[in-house]
């Protein structure tokens, strides 16, 4: 009797602790789906906590200066870190304002480069790199015989580097004869700089 007992004994020593049916599978089949899963809940999770980030936590970044574009104005782009999963990242672009020289500045446009929001800003104050002005007052006299008008030219000066000079020669103020204008009436670039005209009613051509 005692024999049998330590025969069951040893027995149930040496039992597997599982089924063989039941037994872990810990080949790399097993690690390649858990890592897989895993992975699929971070990206559900991210996707959640992003799409539904507070507009108060929205800013822009990387806010980087570009070229003048027209008179006493610098274009200016930055990146909004709204996320890429937001359907309304466009119109959350357009209504979120950039501080620049100590002003609030609402994107004249938008776009989304490959998921990151890119917004575009005409600043036209503080900008004195970008302000042209006129110099060298000269009255050519009556443009033509009977034409009732006298040609008056300047020279435009500060025009910044690879500028598109017909931009800036339109939209550089200028005041003389008593009067104030908006730009000149035409341009040409000539081989001493780049000049504005004006045709001014005169009676007397």
């Amino acid at each position: 009797m005692m024999q049998l007992l330590i025969f069951v004994f040893r027995y149930n020593e040496v039992d597997p602790l599982l089924p063989t049916g039941r037994r872990q599978n810990n080949g790399p089949g097993c690690c390649f789906f858990t890592v897989l899963g895993a992975m699929l809940i971070f990206g559900v999770f991210a996707i959640v906590l992003f799409s539904f980030m507070p507009l108060n936590e929205i800013a822009w970044t990387n806010i980087e200066s570009h070229s003048c574009t027209t008179y006493a104005t610098k274009e200016y782009v930055a990146e909004l870190n709204a996320s890429r999963w937001n359907h309304h990242r466009m119109e959350i672009c357009m209504a979120t304002p950039v501080f620049i020289h100590g002003r609030p500045h609402w994107p004249s446009r938008c776009e989304d480069r490959s998921g990151t929001v890119i917004g575009h800003f005409a600043i036209n104050h503080d900008e004195p790199d970008c302000v042209t002005y006129w110099s060298g007052y000269k009255d050519m006299g009556c443009s033509a015989r009977g034409s009732k008008k006298r040609h008056i030219k300047q020279r435009l000066e500060n025009l910044p580097f690879l500028a598109d000079y017909k931009e800036f020669c339109a939209t550089t103020p200028a005041q003389f004869l008593n009067r104030k204008f908006s730009g000149a009436d035409s341009c040409v670039d000539e081989i001493w700089g780049v000049y504005g005209q004006w045709f001014i009613d005169d009676p007397n051509c």
